[in-house]
């Protein structure tokens, strides 16, 4: 053997040894194997405030299913490390404290409850997690572990899980609905919380994500003696983080007497485990008070405008009420079956959107006003941004990514889609807003969105396009297959049925810049030979063409003619 082969040996088993040997030095937690660590959900970073004048430490990724394990193995619960409300039989979720205190001494608590409890493994020949004077093991900074975490969403039919519930007992008795159980108000003035039937809200309206305090967030806090929004202030609320697990898990566990729900960080925050939560087919609707149908105005119903307006505005509104944007009926109900939950729309609060978009707009609404807060197209929150949003559907996507992007002056032709009453006519004038809703629900139910399909024989059946017809044969274009199929696709959608009256709707899905008519315009109208593109951006008639056709496909998802099966259409001149 060569000496440079046995000192390449010797090198490689020196090295093999110390790795061996780094590996056995380093604590891993009650035994586990570091590669347990890897896509969890349970990771939480726990990272004190720097002490004024202090050196900063890199906080500390703490593995809760991990450590929870443990002490179940050993039957032992979360009053290990978490202590109970005085006088209450719930949790706090912090460690070893009831609230925060200086940075010194909750390290302090920390450290000297962590490293006593380790040293505790450890002394019983178990392997433990790190010990005293071994900071850099928890203090690193090692690049994190890919996290798994998810954020459990409380959609509908998790809500109607836990409403009808029987083992949810309202607080107040047993023949008050459960609804109490978890949502509250606040009132500033006997500074306590109370529930008040017909103002429930979504937590998050008061809980935040995130805050300016460790643990704790600005948010919206009730005030009020009588309605649970009746004004609002900021104040300083639990996160949603702690919020929900306060009330959550600590149902789970401790009011419940027994396993109702998730108690581990991975129940609900990861993937898998979320795929095995039981979900309702039909999902009841939202007890709220809500209206079915709702009359949106530009202007304060009558019975309310004493309280918002002079007198003399309330009579110049109502002579001059022809001088506003027609209302609209509101299908609430309908909305309500096709949004995630009523924060869709009712972002920061369940009031009636002009209360805090006004028509001029005012400082509750951030000074959106109504316009804006309904027709803003690049806001998911507004009606005309959500309707955007279907446009991008398979169904709809062949037709709608190709028209040229319009402003907002520009779309005037779909005002009367919505806005159909007339105000005079109908007397709203008059009327308050129990009677406006009455009143749009009846104009709703007297509506016909049936989809009005142009007659068969007024579609050519097929279209021949002999651009290229020097080198190909002329392309067999099968118009009314396409004209039907299309229709096909979008005939039991209500959104497509509002706004596409007729089947001359349908027309200007390809020819885009036509006026819905049964005979629009020819393509080579406005694109024409060459394939340059215009000033304006208009490409060539070959352009126009590969791109409409082809597109459509893509966006369409259809697989019996592939867009790029360029022998389909053009095939060769015998």
């Amino acid at each position: 053997m060569s000496k440079l082969k046995l000192s390449l040996r010797l090198m490689f088993a020196y090295f093999a040894a110390f790795l061996a040997f780094s590996f056995l030095e380093q604590p891993h937690l009650y035994g586990e194997d570091e590669s347990l660590h890897k896509g969890r959900s349970d990771g939480i970073v726990i990272d004190l405030p720097t002490s004024p004048g202090g050196e900063q430490m890199p906080g500390v990724t703490f593995y809760h299913d991990l450590h929870t394990k443990q002490l179940n193995d050993k039957e032992k619960d979360c009053s290990v490390c978490h202590m109970k409300e005085p006088n209450e039989d719930r949790f706090v979720f912090k460690y070893k404290r009831l609230k925060d205190s200086e940075t010194e001494t909750d390290m302090a608590v920390y450290h000297d409850n962590c490293i006593a409890c380790h040293e505790d493994v450890k002394s019983k020949s178990k392997k433990s997690g790190p010990l005293e004077a071994q900071c850099r093991e928890c203090h690193n900074t090692k690049d994190g572990d890919i996290s798994s975490w998810q954020p459990i969403v409380f959609d509908k039919s998790l809500h109607n899980r836990h409403e009808t519930a029987k083992a949810i007992v309202s607080p107040m008795g047993k023949d008050e609905p459960n609804c109490s159980a978890c949502h509250h108000g606040y009132d500033e003035k006997l500074d306590k919380l109370f529930y008040d039937r017909g103002q429930e809200g979504s937590c998050r309206y008061c809980h935040k994500d995130s805050g300016s305090a460790p643990f704790e967030t600005p948010s919206k806090i009730i005030s009020s003696s009588n309605s649970a929004q009746k004004s609002i202030t900021l104040q300083k609320a639990s996160s949603m983080r702690d919020a929900s697990h306060n009330s959550c898990v600590n149902c789970h566990i401790v009011e419940m007497k027994k396993f109702a729900g998730p108690v581990n960080c991975s129940g609900c925050h990861d993937l898998e485990e979320q795929k095995k939560i039981d979900k309702l087919q039909v999902v009841p609707r939202l007890k709220r008070e809500q209206p079915d149908v709702a009359m949106i105005t530009g202007w304060e119903p009558a019975a309310s405008m004493e309280s918002n307006q002079s007198q003399e505005e309330i009579e110049k509104i109502v002579e001059n009420i022809n001088q506003y944007m027609k209302p609209v009926v509101f299908d609430h109900k309908n909305h309500e079956n096709n949004t995630k939950d009523c924060r869709t729309c009712h972002h920061d609060t369940l009031k009636n959107c002009k209360e805090c978009h006004t028509l001029k707009g005012s400082d509750k609404g951030g000074f959106v006003n109504l316009e804006s807060a309904m027709h803003d197209i690049k806001s998911d929150r507004s009606c005309m941004g959500c309707h955007e949003m279907y446009k991008a559907a398979s169904d709809c996507a062949g037709c709608h990514a190709q028209m040229p992007e319009k402003s907002f002056a520009q779309t005037d032709s779909s005002c009367a889609v919505c806005h159909v009453v007339d105000a005079v006519e109908s007397g709203l004038q008059k009327m308050d807003k129990t009677a406006m809703n009455a009143a749009a629900e009846a104009l709703l139910k007297a509506k016909t969105d049936e989809y009005q399909k142009v007659a068969n024989d007024k579609i050519p059946e097929k279209v021949t396009i002999g651009y290229i017809a020097d080198k190909y044969e002329p392309s067999e274009f099968p118009h009314g297959k396409i004209v039907k199929a299309i229709e096909k696709r979008i005939e039991k959608s209500k959104i497509a049925n509002a706004f596409h009256k007729d089947g001359t709707t349908l027309c200007a899905g390809c020819h885009h810049n036509s006026l819905p008519t049964e005979k629009p315009q020819k393509c080579i109208s406005c694109h024409g030979k060459g394939d340059m593109l215009k000033n304006d951006g208009r490409p060539g008639l070959m352009g126009a063409y590969h791109g409409q056709c082809i597109t459509c496909h893509q966006k369409m998802n259809v697989e019996t003619v592939a867009a790029t099966d360029c022998n389909k259409c053009h095939k060769e001149k015998k």
